[in-house]
């Protein structure tokens, strides 16, 4: 009895980790790069900060080209927080711009 408690104290304990699938990245989808609205935001809205999402967006195509799927991720999603900003402030500066058109027609007459 006492020869099987010595047997088991010198067997090592095996601590495993269950494996994963040797290609679970290729199942993910890449994440969106938001080309077409970094592209028309700049255009149409706010243009300082409708570059940095263009630039940002080939970040996520670069990212994606090189296998970094964690810094693909995060360009994207700044891409579209920079995307949302540009329409916010081009929005007000429009708003603002038209405003100030119907100001200044009404008192002139």
């Amino acid at each position: 009895m006492a020869g099987s408690d010595s047997d088991d104290e010198r067997r090592p304990i095996r601590y495993t980790t269950p494996a994963l699938a040797p290609n679970v990245a290729y199942l993910r989808q890449p994440p969106r790069h938001y080309r077409v609205g970094a592209i028309l935001a700049t255009i149409l809205c706010f243009f300082p900060i409708g570059i940095l999402s263009i630039q940002s967006s080939r970040k996520v195509t670069r990212s994606v080209a090189i296998g970094d799927h964690v810094t693909a991720i995060a360009a994207s999603d700044r891409t579209r927080l920079l995307i949302q900003i540009t329409v916010i402030i081009g929005g007000l500066l429009w708003f603002g711009g038209l405003l100030g058109i119907i100001y200044m027609s009404t008192k002139n007459s």
